[in-house]
């Protein structure tokens, strides 16, 4: 359970980086807490407290995949994309193994995505889709030959 509960202070630590820790993101950090299967206690005290720094990341490179996901979606889902969460999703990137910009690429097209006005859903469907094809960019294939 341990790792489900770091998995969620990566969210919250993002959440209240920009010391807004926004409704939609605590609800958005609520529906990974109910699909990581923690009870909904857990969750709340997890959201009632102060995460100043970030937890352990994941090991397993599918979990990180997942997380910064995760994390991305969070950084959107109030419809503002903040600097203090662009400068934090960029920490967790780098520590990923992604460049930094690879995080500025996706926010990017993400604003223009709700500029023009595209549902939750697509904005969704965005971030999995380049989070997918820069992955296979930046991801080395060696270690399954």
């Amino acid at each position: 359970m341990d790792a489900k509960i770091n998995y969620l202070r990566n969210l919250i630590y993002l959440g209240q980086a920009d010391d807004e820790f926004q409704a939609s993101e605590k609800a958005f950090v609520r529906s990974v807490g109910d699909r990581l299967g923690l009870p909904p206690e857990v969750v709340e005290k997890e959201l009632s407290a102060t995460v100043s720094t970030p937890p352990p990341l994941p090991t397993d490179e599918v979990l990180r995949f997942v997380l910064l996901d995760d994390l991305l979606n969070l950084a959107v889902v109030d419809r503002q994309i903040r600097r203090e969460e662009v400068e934090a999703c960029e920490k967790f990137a780098v520590a990923f193994g992604f460049d930094a910009a690879v995080i500025q690429d996706i926010l990017s097209k993400i604003e223009a995505h709700m500029e023009r006005g595209f549902l939750d859903n697509q904005t969704q469907m965005l971030i999995k889709q380049e989070l997918f094809r820069l992955t296979n960019q930046n991801f080395s294939h060696e270690k399954y030959r």
